[in-house]
């Protein structure tokens, strides 16, 4: 028992220092084997969603890239599946407060950006039984919302960034 615990613990040190070392926040190193925060966990599982989304500084940076994410949509929404499944608990641990407060925003600007972002998907293949002709007709101002999709799904995904590292900034500052 004693050598178990001696072996834990020095496992953490190493863990802790070779973070240190290289200069990592401790947000990215696995969070589970270092810590069983809840804030932590629920950081790092919405950092693997912010890595497969552009996140744009402006309107002309998103106008020059043009592009939604690093993933196709069907790709991004089972990983939201996923991270949901694992940080919706989280947030049910967590006791209220600012920092869970911005997670849970966070997560919900993932949700409304593939809301958005499913609007104006178009799949390279169609299913021919799925074709209608009145689909294809669209008027003016459907032609003009449409087209300001894209940023709204855009926004999202920097409205999910804001929350995020306000989370992890309030980590920091307790």
């Amino acid at each position: 028992m004693k050598n178990r615990l001696t072996f834990l613990v020095s496992t953490l040190f190493v863990v802790l220092t070779c973070g240190a070392v290289y200069g990592q926040p401790l947000t990215r190193i696995n969070a589970e084997a270092v810590s069983s925060d809840p804030r932590l966990v629920a950081i790092e599982a919405l950092k693997r969603l912010e890595a497969d989304v552009m996140v744009y500084r402006s309107l002309g940076d998103f106008e020059a890239g043009g592009r939604l994410a690093r993933v196709p949509l069907p790709v991004f929404e089972e990983r939201l599946r996923e991270v949901s499944a694992e940080v919706e608990p989280l947030l049910d641990q967590m006791p209220a407060a600012k920092s869970k407060l911005d997670l849970t925003n966070a997560l919900d600007s993932y949700r409304d950006g593939v809301f958005w972002w499913r609007q104006i998907d178009q799949p390279r293949v169609i299913n021919v039984s799925a074709l209608a002709y009145g689909d294809s007709h669209h008027t003016p101002a459907e032609t003009a919302f449409l087209s300001s999709v894209p940023y709204t799904v855009a926004i999202h995904w920097r409205q999910a960034e804001k929350y995020l590292k306000r989370a992890e900034q309030s980590l920091r500052d307790r």
